[in-house]
């Protein structure tokens, strides 16, 4: 009975540290979350909403106008006699029809700059799922470096209890009781380090996936596979969601230009009207148009067609630019996953093994009496050390694999 009490015991604190209904948050699920609810990503395609619905309006005729007026007051007499037989009572309506092809112009402008805020909310959406990877993978790395320290913690734990009994056995020193509790305080205080470096990590996730701390994080890092060739990468950049918002901006520069051409060409008002005179004098009518006259073209037009000549050259100039950002960005991520690499199978083949061969030999000899209790303790900690740096490495690598996913879906492709 009381062998089934310590194990119900047992039972009861295990059940009671584990997380009821703990639900994991995988990177593609933290991916589809932070996108389904995402403030910035909607903004961006209200905007472009609101100028897409904004844009016919541009290509109308302006609101016409409505006269009311009387003329031919006489000046003599006014106000006590403010009326004579050339006194008229005028209402008239005018129309202005902006000149040359204005209207078009500045409808395709609209639709230009409705298609730029669309591409950039698919541009956003782009750099979402990135930073969305980036923030789960310093969650998970922080979060498996802790677990690992545990490990160290404990065992330092136990190497405290072995030199205790050397010490009371008279085979041990003190100094061994000593080197085992400072190796388990700087291992404490390290592991305390990654719980906060975790807690940062998560806090950046929730900038994404706002209910992330209610979820648990997978024990191991999904599979990925070989990216595509980096020539066929760097061949799509043209295709980049984000570039094509630079590409939608130069042809809302374009359309400035077309404008800024067009502005020479003057706008014509004309204005029909019916005026209602007193007695036997009869009603008149009324036609008049007026139109705009560029005398100025050099100081104006010419000047402004000029601006925004500059602009559209800027904006060619930033997208080229931002082809060579993205050319930059893809060459370090793929330098980055390509060494991460070689280095993790360097770890597989001759780190790790020897880390733990060491480890194992030293023990052996320490049971014979042939090691020393200090060097059980630095082969203990070299062996976390390295467990330590193969999860940095394999979290680093998945971080550039990310980054070059970054890239295929220009390709159409994803993880």
């Amino acid at each position: 009975m009381r062998l089934l009490g310590k194990f119900l015991s047992c039972a009861a604190l295990v059940f009671a540290a584990a997380p009821l209904g703990a639900q994991v948050l995988t990177l593609e699920a933290a991916r589809e979350r932070a996108l389904a609810r995402q403030p910035s990503v909607a903004a961006l395609e209200l905007n472009a909403r609101a100028m897409a619905e904004a844009a016919p309006a541009e290509g109308a005729l302006p609101d016409p106008r409505l006269k009311l007026g009387l003329l031919n007051l006489p000046a003599r007499n006014f106000p006590r006699a403010p009326w004579e037989d050339m006194t008229q009572v005028v209402i008239s309506y005018e129309q202005m029809f902006p000149g040359g092809d204005k209207r078009r112009l500045r409808e395709a402008r609209a639709v230009a700059e409705a298609d730029q805020l669309t591409a950039e909310a698919g541009g956003q959406r782009q750099v979402i799922q990135r930073d969305v990877a980036f923030a789960w993978l310093d969650a998970w790395q922080a979060q498996a470096a802790e677990r690992t320290l545990r490990e160290l913690v404990a065992e330092a734990g136990r190497a405290i209890e072995f030199a205790q009994i050397g010490v009371a056995s008279g085979r041990g020193s003190q100094a061994e009781v000593f080197a085992s509790r400072q190796m388990q305080s700087m291992a404490s205080d390290r592991r305390m380090e990654l719980a906060v470096q975790a807690e940062k990590a998560r806090a950046i996730l929730r900038r994404w996936v706002p209910d992330a701390g209610s979820f648990e994080l997978p024990a191991e890092l999904p599979a990925w596979r070989e990216p595509p060739p980096l020539a066929a990468l760097a061949e799509a950049l043209e295709r980049h969601p984000l570039h094509a918002t630079h590409q939608r901006a130069l042809g809302v520069a374009d359309a400035d230009v077309a404008l800024a051409r067009e502005a020479a060409s003057p706008d014509k008002t004309f204005e029909v009207g019916y005026a209602a005179r007193q007695g036997n004098r009869s009603d008149m009518l009324m036609m008049q148009m007026a139109f705009e006259l560029p005398l100025f073209r050099e100081k104006k037009q010419d000047r402004l067609l000029e601006s925004k000549l500059r602009l559209a050259e800027r904006a060619r100039e930033q997208r080229a630019d931002h082809l060579r950002q993205l050319r930059a960005e893809l060459d370090a991520a793929w330098a980055e996953w390509r060494i991460a690499g070689e280095r993790l199978e360097n770890f597989a083949r001759g780190v790790l093994p020897a880390a733990r061969g060491r480890l194992e030999t030293l023990l052996a000899a320490q049971a014979s009496g042939r090691a020393e209790f200090a060097q059980v303790l630095e082969a203990r900690r070299q062996l976390i050390e390295a467990r330590l740096q193969d999860l940095a490495l394999n979290s680093g690598r998945a971080r550039a694999r990310a980054g070059i996913e970054y890239f295929e879906h220009s390709m159409g492709e994803r993880k």
